[in-house]
């Protein structure tokens, strides 16, 4: 019987999860759009910290790229710096040199792949390695929300988060969802809230705000940190060189 339950709560997840993917716009539609360019803008208040790059993604392969006008956090003098990501491995340029600074390295791969995932997040919740498990009906703010949380298998990703997505019973949408960020032993939930818009189909959550919380969803902390993507293009000619190591 406990199997069973078991069982049957991993494919209520399953199906709310699937549900939310077409409402945003189908993962084989999204994929047919083969790349993105975007302008991404992250302000934390706390650090503080301040991150302003041009972004290009390879979907294949999970190309990433990153030129950054603005990163106060490997390069505070104001060097120019340059992010990219092959599939494998990772690279950064200081003033268009590859830097051998394990820190900026480490950094490097780190937003590499996170920004990646977070831009794709919701089109790779059924991929192979991640799981599921439906915790109930919540309602926050007069809305009711279906909670599914997600972990991931020992092999899938660079660090063992954990998710808690807020999907909205009428719209289907993630309004909201819980992240621990492990890479940065950061295992308190932070709460992230967004706003959507549609482009080519799609539907992203483009406009971002996250703060410390509890499990449970209710804030804790006083400052919201942000993250804009704006000038989002899809299925524009990307140069493939970009992502290799210089």
């Amino acid at each position: 019987m406990l199997l069973f339950a078991l069982s049957t709560k991993a494919q209520d997840a399953k199906q709310v999860v699937s549900d939310m993917i077409e409402t945003v716009g189908g993962k084989a539609n999204f994929y047919k759009l083969k790349n993105v360019t975007y302008d991404y803008e992250y302000i934390n208040p706390k650090a503080p910290m301040t991150l302003k790059s041009h972004e290009t993604y390879v979907f294949h392969k999970e190309k990433s790229h990153a030129a950054y006008s603005v990163n106060t956090v490997t390069a505070p003098n104001g060097q120019k710096v340059v992010e990219g990501y092959d599939g494998t491995d990772a690279w950064v340029t200081m003033d268009r040199k590859l830097s051998d600074n394990e820190q900026a390295n480490n950094f490097a791969r780190f937003m590499r792949k996170t920004n990646y995932y977070w831009f794709s997040m919701f089109f790779k919740l059924l991929d192979d390695g991640v799981n599921h498990e439906y915790l109930g009906s919540k309602t926050v703010n007069g809305k009711a929300y279906d909670k599914v949380k997600i972990t991931f298998g020992n092999n899938v990703g660079d660090a063992q988060d954990i998710y808690v997505l807020f999907i909205n019973k009428k719209t289907k949408l993630v309004d909201q969802f819980l992240f621990t960020v492990m890479s940065f032993q950061m295992a308190e939930p932070q709460l992230m809230v967004m706003e959507y818009e549609t482009i080519d189909g799609i539907q992203i959550g483009s406009k971002r705000k996250y703060i410390e919380a509890d499990w449970e969803g209710n804030i804790k902390g006083k400052r919201w940190v942000t993250t804009n993507w704006t000038n989002i293009d899809f299925d524009t000619d990307v140069d493939t060189s970009l992502f290799e190591r210089p």
